[in-house]
Parts: structure tokens; C-alpha cells; sequence
């Protein structure tokens, strides 16, 4: 699969993820409304990773935080799909990355 047919969950309403929404749609990544397998990325505002949010956005990324998913700001997020996307860093090398570090 293409990396920009990666799937990506937004969880947030803030107006820096409205812009990364608009960038993930324009090169082509799939946002989807929940968390499936075939989830890569989950990209949050930090209210939400700050645990300041609803109780449905808290249900959505609890969810992804116990199968594993890293769960990213909209700028760490962006960051770091940008380098994968320009092929500086391998798309495993970087999820390897994603798995042990933090926002």
C-alpha cells in the first residue's frame, strides 16, 4: 500500500488540526472515524493528549494507546509524516521511532 493511502485518526476540533486535516487530504492520506487495523497514525490536539476532552474523543484514544498507536500532536504528527514522505527516514525505521518515543 502507498504510504499517503495510510489511514490517519483525528481526534480534536482546534484550528492546527483543521490545517493538518486540509494537509493529510491534500497529499492524500484516508482519515478515517475510528480506530481499525489498519490504522497507522493517530494525530490529536494537545487538549486531548492532555486528557482535557470529551468523553468520546477519550474513548478514541484510549482505544488507540492499547493497541499501540502513538498518538501525535498536529505539528510532531506533520513533522515526522513529512520526513517519511520525502524519504528521508524509512517508514519503519520512523514507526519504530513512533512506538518508543513520545509526542
Amino acid at each position: 500500500m502507498p504510504f499517503t493511502a495510510t489511514k490517519l485518526l483525528l481526534i480534536g476540533d482546534s484550528a492546527e488540526l483543521e490545517r493538518f486535516r486540509d494537509w493529510a487530504r491534500r497529499v492524500g492520506f484516508r482519515l478515517v472515524g475510528g480506530v481499525d487495523p489498519e490504522v497507522r497514525y493517530v494525530i490529536a490536539d494537545e487538549d486531548v493528549l492532555d486528557g482535557n476532552c470529551t468523553p468520546e474523543q477519550g474513548h478514541w484514544l484510549a482505544r488507540a494507546r492499547a493497541i499501540g498507536l502513538e498518538c501525535l500532536s498536529p505539528a510532531t504528527g506533520r513533522s515526522r509524516l513529512c520526513r517519511i514522505l520525502e524519504g528521508r527516514v524509512p517508514e519503519e525505521q520512523e514507526r519504530g521511532r513512533l512506538l518508543i518515543g513520545g509526542r
